[in-house]
């Protein structure tokens, strides 16, 4: 992926309210004026709380009591891990729980990891994923909403008091149900806490009502600092968006970074997986870059498995759901692996975890929902989902016949994509994950009764399927049937597992639109070695 992370240095000054209390409480404040799509939050022992505003930037209050100033900042981290992902970590030093509260527009695609910490949702976000383990879930949410619902506990229960169309098996510990036309998906998960459904209070207080505005630089933009070892150059910023001014000492630092995931192998096909970062040579149109980042095969990964649950595949679904299992368990035990599926809508089964007795339980619980296959979308989604790992070693592995609903219903705009191949495509370019497409056949029988009627739309998907694969240097697997899907995943699984991962910075920074080639050259006689093919400098 190619990302420019930006850093804002600030003069910091002791601000009412912003330092130390007189009761022993500290906070710490920061504003994010520009466009941010994602918000990842990790915040294990503290309550997290979220409510949405009518502005386009972001506010973080991060408070704890006995804690000093200097110590928090130091516990709260903030990190640009794309050009519009935040993520934002609480480290467990600190002896005191830290409570974070956050001010977002409602476009915002939100995800939230804790361990004992509660969490507070208030208003409706874009898109909304929270796992815990024993903290307490409060989702207060528009009664004209538009969203899905699909909310699990093991141990605690589920309780709502929002009027929403249930359907599918609802219970004390799992609730799927739609409010309004449904849209804007919204997935909560705990092991041992309590789920709340609420009727979000029209009323209730935003922090322009409190003015809590602050002059000067409390109301600074201040974002992540860049990543380890990055150039870049500095410039002063003069502006912000909307109400929030910069402050006159805030210094902007950019850096542009382009991460790959390479596969090498000998002249005999065989993976080479002993090299060292020397044994690289990476080339932006044809000129070396210096490599500041590298890891070995052997580093965990991040994948997500992406499966297609359409009509095409409703009468294979139990060798499907054996086969993914299987999957799971061959990869390795500190992979940080996320289960997701698609019919006409995108749905998480498993957010990330390492935990592939969860993983296997959950694929199980699959229900065959077979209507219609929004593939461009679901995808879209995965890569989202993927962004929220804030990790470089990144891959998808998705399973269809890769026949989108708009390839054969063309013309009918009720199958029209929220976004089309293209624009799948231009993202791809721009990712940093690598994408292996796992092609199950299923033309002959779809198609069988009709002739080749409707050929044309699985020779297309299957051009598209090898596309995605090779603009991210992976290769697309075929399954003549779902019963080859368990030797195929084992081959992935070896594929996956032969992937050398490194960052660079240009040389020369140009952002003109223009494509950059990527090539990679080693010092091995008769090695070959796979990425993806480069980016658009924009």
């Amino acid at each position: 992926m190619v990302r420019t992370l930006v850093a804002i240095l600030v003069c910091t000054h002791l601000i009412p309210g912003f330092g130390a209390s007189a009761d022993g409480e500290s906070k710490l404040q920061r504003d994010f004026s520009d466009s941010l799509a994602i918000i990842a939050i990790e915040n294990s022992d503290g309550p997290t709380e979220v409510q949405t505003w009518p502005r386009r930037e972001v506010r973080v209050v991060a408070s704890a009591n006995h804690l000093d100033s200097n110590r928090l900042a130091s516990q709260v981290l903030f990190e640009r891990t794309a050009s519009q992902t935040l993520r934002i970590r609480v480290i467990r030093e600190a002896a005191v729980p830290i409570a974070l509260t956050l001010y977002v527009p409602s476009s915002i695609h939100l995800s939230l990891r804790t361990s004992r910490g509660s969490v507070s949702i208030s208003g409706a976000v874009a898109g909304l994923s929270v796992e815990t383990e024993s903290g307490a879930i409060t989702l207060s949410l528009p009664t004209d909403a538009n969203s899905d619902l699909s909310l699990r506990t093991i141990e605690g229960s589920i309780e709502s008091k929002l009027a929403a169309a249930t359907f599918g098996t609802s219970g004390r510990h799992v609730l799927d149900a739609r409010i309004g036309q449904g849209g804007s998906t919204v997935i909560a998960r705990s092991a041992r806490g309590n789920i709340t459904l609420l009727p979000d209070v029209i009323s209730r207080t935003s922090p322009v009502d409190k003015e809590t505005d602050m002059p000067g630089p409390a109301n600074s933009i201040v974002a992540a600092g860049r990543a380890p070892g990055a150039t870049s150059t500095a410039k002063y910023e003069a502006s912000a968006g909307d109400g929030v001014s910069a402050s006159p000492d805030a210094i902007k630092l950019e850096a542009r970074l382009v991460s790959l995931n390479a596969k090498v192998t000998d002249a005999a096909g065989k993976t080479l997986p002993a090299l060292r970062k020397e044994d690289f040579v990476v080339y932006e149109d044809g000129v070396p870059q210096e490599l500041f980042y590298f890891e070995q095969v052997t580093a965990p990964l991040n994948i997500v498995l992406l499966l297609d649950l359409s009509g095409s595949t409703k009468d294979k679904m139990k060798v499907i759901k054996k086969a993914a299992q299987r999957f799971v368990d061959s990869l390795k035990p500190d992979d940080n692996i996320a289960v997701a599926a698609f019919t006409r809508r995108f749905f998480v089964i498993s957010n990330f975890t390492t935990n592939h007795k969860q993983l296997k339980d959950r694929i199980d619980d699959i229900k065959n929902r077979h209507s219609g296959t929004a593939y461009y979308d679901a995808m879209w989604a995965t890569l989202n989902l993927l962004d929220e790992a804030g990790a470089k070693r990144k891959a998808v592995v998705v399973m269809t016949d890769g026949v989108d609903n708009s390839l054969d219903h063309k013309g009918d705009s009720d199958y029209d994509p929220k976004h089309g191949f293209e624009e799948l495509l231009e993202r791809v370019v721009e990712a940093d994950a690598t994408i292996y497409p796992v092609y199950l056949d299923t033309e002959y029988e779809t198609l069988g009764k009709r002739g080749r009627s409707g050929h044309d739309a699985y020779a297309a998907a299957r051009k598209q399927l090898e596309t995605l694969a090779e603009q991210t240097g992976a290769t697309m697997f075929k399954a003549e049937r779902a019963e080859d899907l368990e030797g195929v995943y084992k081959q992935v699984a070896a594929e996956l597992h032969s992937l050398y991962s490194m960052a660079y910075t240009p040389g020369t920074v140009r952002n003109d639109g223009q494509f950059r080639r990527i090539s990679i050259a080693l010092n091995l006689p008769g090695a070959k070695v796979r990425t993806k093919r480069g980016y658009y400098a924009k």
